[in-house]
């Protein structure tokens, strides 16, 4: 075989066989990133891994040797179910052991992807888990049970400053807070009866306030009529009174005015007949007197000279 030709075949060899390398290299040495994750640089041969530059979604050069740890990007969703908490009982109790809820999203801060692998690595979702139990277990024990109830708000947002304030704490968890919620509240058998047994007794003792209120209420009343209809009374015979004063004192002036008329006639009567003496007066008052009684009957009659028997004396 001529030298010429060997030497062309060696070329193409060669030539193949870099296309061939080439082909394998080439894929091997980019890697990818997909938009909801983070990456860092990590050696395949040694495993380590560089924090200082953080990578977020696309297709990069690495080279054959290096790869991406990857960290989630979107929102990462933690449920804490039963978790265990203890009241405050506030001045009259001890408080009470109940389960709740409890709801939440949260996010790796994207410039601190690299302090979060250094301090965590993959097990900070266990440490936000932790630490997380142990904020609303401490917070709560500030909160009185009838405020899950009556101020749900309030509670919801102390126990995400709560959850925010401990995750802070050094070694930070490099991890942003989202979304926040206080799901189901679990309360005791026990408890709830407990519960039920003191609302029950405050409505009956509302009931039997009610009851007394009532009762005073009608008694109050009772004695307001009562003094009404004595006003009423009192008015009545002070009218009655003012009244037969009043028809009292009309007759005695009528009479009065009747007995000055009879005067004043019987005086120009007695002066038209001529009767100017007492003692006439006095009889013919009399003899009136008598004729005006209802229940005797008197006849007055006039005698004169023709009819009276004279008698002579001897």
């Amino acid at each position: 075989m001529p030298e010429s030709v060997l030497l062309k075949v060696t070329a193409c060899c060669s030539t193949v066989g870099v296309l061939v390398f080439l082909l394998i290299l080439l894929p091997l040495s980019f890697s990818y990133i997909d938009y909801y994750d983070y990456g860092l640089e990590q050696r395949k041969s040694t495993g380590k891994v560089n924090t200082d530059k953080v990578y977020d979604g696309g297709r990069y050069w690495l080279g054959p040797d290096k790869t991406f740890l990857k960290y989630p990007a979107d929102e990462q969703i933690l449920f804490l179910d039963d978790l265990a908490v203890f009241s405050d009982g506030g001045e009259d109790s001890v408080g009470l052991t109940f389960l709740v809820d409890i709801f939440l999203t949260y996010a790796i801060k994207e410039q601190e992807v690299g302090e979060l692998h250094k301090e965590l690595a993959k097990s900070y979702r266990s440490v936000v888990e932790s630490r997380t139990n142990d904020a609303v277990k401490n917070s709560a024990i500030n909160i009185t049970f009838s405020d899950y109830f009556e101020n749900r708000k309030a509670v919801e947002m102390q126990f995400r400053n709560a959850v925010q304030t401990r995750w802070d704490f050094k070694p930070q968890l490099h991890v942003a807070l989202d979304q926040f919620h206080i799901g189901r509240i679990q309360i005791p058998e026990s408890v709830a009866t407990k519960q039920l047994e003191a609302l029950v007794q405050n409505e009956r003792t509302a009931k039997e306030q009610f009851l007394q209120d009532a009762i005073l209420e009608r008694e109050k009343t009772a004695v307001q009529v009562n003094v009404i209809n004595l006003e009423k009374d009192l008015l009545l015979r002070n009218a009655i009174a003012e009244a037969a004063l009043e028809v009292a004192n009309a007759i005695a002036e009528s009479e009065k005015i009747k007995l000055a008329a009879m005067n004043n006639g019987t005086k120009e009567l007695l002066q038209t007949i001529g009767i100017n003496s007492q003692k006439e007066s006095i009889a013919y008052t009399y003899i009136r007197n008598l004729q005006n009684r209802e229940s005797l009957d008197l006849m007055v009659s006039y005698l004169s000279d023709e009819n009276i028997v004279k008698t002579s004396a001897d």
